[in-house]
């Protein structure tokens, strides 16, 4: 029989989560930077034709402004998460907004609307609507476990702390 300090399997998920926790947070970070930055870097009027494809929002000056903002929400909670600042804030907007991206994905296919593309990484990457949900539910699990251990290594948050307890 093993003890808990010879290594055995029993200390291995407590050890292995943090780590769980940097590598979702920052693979979910990266995927935000990239994504949100390939859409800044176009016009906005590109994405607003991705959102108006939803036909979800009816109004053309919202999905405007939708277009103008998603795409730097996205990348300002992916640096957050890269970095470790305010991360729990940060994966749960992320999760948030992966939420929101799966229902408006489920929303076109109950509707029967066929969409030209996910609008994913703007004029990058086009995944297919299943291979996004399926992405996007990878994702959203990701961020789950970067809310609940993500800020425990290598976190500016971390850092604040200790900074703070040496003061």
């Amino acid at each position: 029989m093993k003890s808990e300090g010879d290594g055995g399997s029993a200390g291995w998920p407590a050890l292995a989560d943090p780590w769980l926790g940097l590598a979702a947070r920052v693979l979910v970070g990266l995927v935000f930077i990239v994504s949100g930055a390939l859409k800044a870097a176009a016009p906005a009027e590109e994405f607003a034709l991705v959102i108006e494809s939803y036909d979800l929002v009816r109004s053309a000056d919202l999905i405007l402004v939708m277009a103008t903002f998603l795409p730097w929400l996205e990348v300002i909670a992916g640096f957050a998460l890269v970095f470790g600042y305010l991360a729990r804030p940060a994966a749960a907007a992320a999760g948030g907004m992966l939420l929101a991206f799966v229902a408006a994905i489920l929303s076109t296919k109950f509707r029967g609307l066929e969409l030209p593309n996910c609008g994913c990484f703007g004029w990058g990457f086009h995944p297919s609507p299943s291979q996004a949900l399926v992405m996007d539910a990878l994702l959203s699990a990701a961020a789950a476990q970067a809310f609940r251990r993500g800020a425990e290594l290598l976190s500016l948050d971390n850092w604040r702390r200790a900074g703070c307890k040496a003061g």
